[in-house]
């Protein structure tokens, strides 16, 4: 096999918590991961040396490379990564994450029966080396994330319809944890009891009830960045949302909406927006 076709798919955090800052800077989290069938598509294909190519602006050192290094590290093989980039940038929703897991996905059937095929252990070891989020990126569905996100315990699927939106400003991750002045001790910025009612009420199947537990820790911070949100959210909920929230580190907002149709309906209300997107919840990628 000399090329590998597939998809990148994105995530929204159903719940996002910061519990606390640790020593190595990083940030604690906790909270509900959960993909979604908006996707990047990607194109892997044998070559002597690694190279990216894509129409939108990567830095050098992107996701894909670093994946790209990780695996293919001190074999003298190289990979030629051709990214159709669909998911917005400074959005929240793991794009960068999404293509680097597709990466890694997409070696393992490129080297598949060499001495370069990981296990799936293996393979999850090498995304945290590249992003923290690569992990949940590669498994997909929906997980209680923790740590910095790679300790995953698997929920299980909901049907979920989505609208997103994104106005004309991103979010740097990086920006926001350091604007956060989260201390050490744990605590949670999130109402109490929040991740334990949207766990049940996933497990129950309660669109509704889950719904009205969605929650983001990171928002206050992010409105400061991009006041739009805090406006995408309330429009979505007057258009018939059940639940609204922002998304990882935004500036993408989702609603859940009753059905498909709704979300489409809502949509029309976003014409201005830069990215506008209705989807669904992914059982699995």
């Amino acid at each position: 096999m000399d090329t590998v076709k597939l998809n990148a798919y994105a995530k929204i955090n159903l719940l996002l918590d910061v519990i606390k800052k640790r020593p190595d800077g990083y940030h604690e989290l906790e909270g509900i991961m959960q993909s979604i069938s908006l996707c990047d598509e990607l194109v892997l294909t044998r070559a002597d040396d690694i190279s990216v190519e894509c129409g939108a602006p990567l830095p050098h050192m992107n996701t894909c490379r670093k994946a790209a290094e990780a695996f293919l590290a001190g074999s003298g093989r190289g990979v030629h990564i051709a990214v159709k980039k669909h998911i917005p940038s400074e959005a929240g929703l793991g794009g960068a994450s999404a293509d680097g897991a597709a990466v890694l996905r997409g070696l393992n059937e490129l080297y598949r029966g060499t001495e370069l095929y990981r296990t799936e252990e293996e393979l999850l070891s090498l995304g945290l080396g590249v992003g923290a989020d690569v992990p949940f990126c590669m498994t997909g569905g929906c997980a209680v994330a923790r740590g910095v996100g790679e300790i995953l315990d698997p929920l299980p699927p909901l049907r979920l319809d989505l609208l997103i939106v994104r106005g004309s400003r991103g979010v740097s991750t990086a920006r926001l944890f350091k604007s956060l002045g989260v201390g050490s001790e744990p605590g949670t910025r999130i109402p109490d009891g929040s991740l334990a009612r949207a766990i049940e009420a996933i497990k129950a199947g309660d669109v509704r009830a889950l719904s009205a537990c969605l929650a983001n820790a990171l928002r206050p911070e992010a409105e400061n960045i991009a006041p739009e949100i805090a406006g995408y959210a309330a429009e979505m909920l007057r258009a018939g949302a059940l639940g609204a929230s922002m998304t990882g580190s935004g500036a993408a907002v989702f609603g859940v909406f009753p059905d498909h149709d709704s979300a489409k309906k809502a949509a029309e209300r976003f014409r201005g927006c830069e990215f506008v997107c209705c989807c669904e919840t992914l059982e699995r990628i």
